[in-house]
This record gives structure tokens, sequence and C-alpha cells, in this order.
């Protein structure tokens, strides 16, 4: 999960969540390792693995179809395997729809893999600051929304994205919203952001993910939002089996558990106020969602080393003007980060 600023010639990015790889880059590090190099939450949703039956073939189950309509609020869907899956999938569908030589609108700074797989399919790319200009809408094929924005946190109301839909529906352009980290904001205040009620209208996709809010990455569990032939476009590039057990048992009884969702959207803004404070300690521009903080600094790479050398994983920008981190998951982890910043700031030897 990154930023793909000056990055139009790279084909692969780097992302977070690479433990394994940071471990043998630095076999040095005695400290247990702390990672918080991406926005998953980590307050994960608890199920017993154990009676799931994983020696049969995945079934097509009427109740994650039911258990989907209802979280996300609405039955234009599929299930799919990750939002990543449908990020891979939506220039395909583009030219199933439409053969089309205007560009494709992309945020200046999100996440990579929306670039790349445009790119790959040979589409042209022109980026924007925070929103596309009047002139950019009309004038694109498609226009792709990270909201929130993953790294900067940027949030777009509703009514700014329906303006938004009318210029491109108007030009029969698509308006794909990627909603990853949105999840925290529609429990507190729904339809304010996110998009989903509105997926019936023809030009308008909606990309929503299931283990950053519920911690459960590892699933691949997600939804696609959108009209109805794009639903059956969707169908026939799954196949029979595309939702394994584990995640379909998780997926039908983590979107029907609200107390659970409440409880723990409340302990996430709870974390994010206290990251927000801690990192404010260091003077550098703060930004982020509920799920992450991204400090911009023109020490970055410097600050990131010195992380690594107390065993603390964060996520450097790709320019490297920037560090995010995802949110501790014990007291201890607070402590220690805590000291590090707070020694940092203080210029003391760390």
């Amino acid at each position: 999960m990154n930023n793909f600023a000056n990055s139009s010639e790279k084909t692969e990015f780097i992302h977070g969540g690479k433990l394994e790889d940071i471990k043998l880059a630095h076999p040095e590090q005695q400290l247990e390792w702390i990672d918080l190099s991406t926005g998953i939450s980590p307050f994960s949703y608890s199920i017993d693995y154990a009676n799931i039956d994983l020696k049969c073939l995945p079934q097509n189950h009427k109740l994650l179809i039911e258990a989907a309509y209802k979280y996300y609020g609405s039955e234009h869907l599929s299930v799919i395997p990750g939002s990543m899956w449908a990020i891979q999938m939506l220039p395909v569908l583009r030219k199933l729809n439409c053969s089309d030589l205007r560009p494709v609108l992309l945020p200046k700074q999100g996440f990579n893999e929306h670039e790349k797989a445009w790119r790959q399919r040979g589409y042209n790319i022109e980026t924007y600051n925070d929103l596309p200009s009047y002139d950019q809408l009309s004038n694109a094929q498609v226009c792709i929304v990270i909201n929130p924005n993953n790294p900067t946190g940027r949030l777009t109301e509703a009514p700014i994205l329906k303006d938004m839909l009318d210029i491109l529906s108007a030009n029969k352009a698509w308006l794909i919203i990627d909603e990853a980290f949105i999840d925290p904001y529609q429990i507190l205040n729904p339809d304010t952001y996110s998009m989903s009620h509105e997926v019936h209208r023809d030009s308008l996709i909606v990309l929503r993910s299931f283990g950053k809010f519920f911690g459960l990455a590892g699933l691949r569990l997600g939804a696609i939002l959108a009209n109805d032939t794009i639903q059956s476009q969707v169908s026939l590039m799954l196949n029979n089996w595309s939702i394994n057990n584990s995640a379909q048992a998780v997926g039908i009884k983590a979107w029907l558990d609200n107390i659970w969702q409440l409880e723990t959207n409340n302990k996430l803004v709870l974390c994010s106020e206290r990251f927000k404070s801690l990192l404010n300690v260091l003077n550098h521009k703060v930004v982020g969602t509920i799920l992450f903080q991204t400090i911009y600094t023109k020490n970055a790479k410097a600050f990131y080393e010195i992380l690594l050398s107390k065993g603390i994983y964060t996520r450097l920008l790709d320019n490297e003007d920037g560090i995010r981190f995802g949110l501790p998951c014990s007291e201890s982890q607070w402590q220690r980060l805590e000291q590090v910043l707070t020694a940092m700031q203080l210029n003391k030897p760390i």
C-alpha cells in the first residue's frame, strides 16, 4: 500500500506487510519486531476456525451474499477474493464495455496497483491533485478516486463525488471509487462519504475491502458494487470456488455482527487520536485516516532507518518524502514506539 507519485515508469512497487523480507535484511535485530507497515486494523475479528470444513469445495453460499448486502447497504454487488482482484480486473472490464482512447485519471498519490493495472493494459494515465478538474473529468474515460486516500488520508464527501459522477456519466465514462479504508467512517456517518448506495447508476463502480477493518487481510475477501451489466461480467470472471471456505464462514458472521463493528470502531477512533497526538510531537505534517497516519518530512528516509534499527517497521513512501504508520496492537508496542519517537523529538540517543 503505497503512493505512486513520480512512478510513471514503474511496473513493480514496494508494499508494506513484508515483514519476513525485513527480518532477512536486518538479521542483527534482536528486538521483537513491531509491524506498522500496513493500515490493517490491529483488532482482528475472532472466529473458531476449527469448525470450518476445509475438506469440501467452497459453495456459492447464499448466506454470504445476504450478509454482504446488509453490511454494504446494496444488492448491486458481487463478493470477490479481495479488492485487489477487482483492481486487476477493471481494465479488462472497461475494454469489454467500451473502446476508448481517452485517459484514465488517477490521484498523484495513491495505491500503486491501480496505476500498474491500467498501464499494463495499455491505457494512457493522467494524474490529478486533490480532485480532478472539470476539464479533466470531461475528457476522461475513467476516473479513479481512493476515498479515503492512501497515504494522504483525504476524504471526499458523497455530494462532491455525485457531481463528478454526473459529469463522467454524461460522457459515458466511469467513476471508480476505492473505498478500502472507508468502513470506520461509514459506521460513524452512513452515506456521508461512501457511494455504495449510488451503485445502481451505470457509470459508478465501488470497491470494498473486508480485511482492513476486520483485521483479516489474509482471508482475501471483498466486494465490487456496480450495475447489473458489470455484475454479470464479474460473475463470468469468477470461478465457482473463488471465495474459500474460511473466508465465507468469517464473512457471514462478521458482516452481520453489528455489536463487534461498533465496539471495534470505537477502539479504532481512540487509537487513532492517541497516535495523532504521539506523532504531533515530531513537528511534522501529520495526515491520515482512522486506520493509519502519515507524516511528511524531508528526512523521511533517515527517520525510517532509525525506526528499523529499533525494530519498528513502517512504510516509507515511494518518493521518500513521508512515512505511513499503521496502529500498534498492544500497550507494550505503544510504549516502545512512544519511547523512540520522544527520544527523536528531543534529539536524544535511542
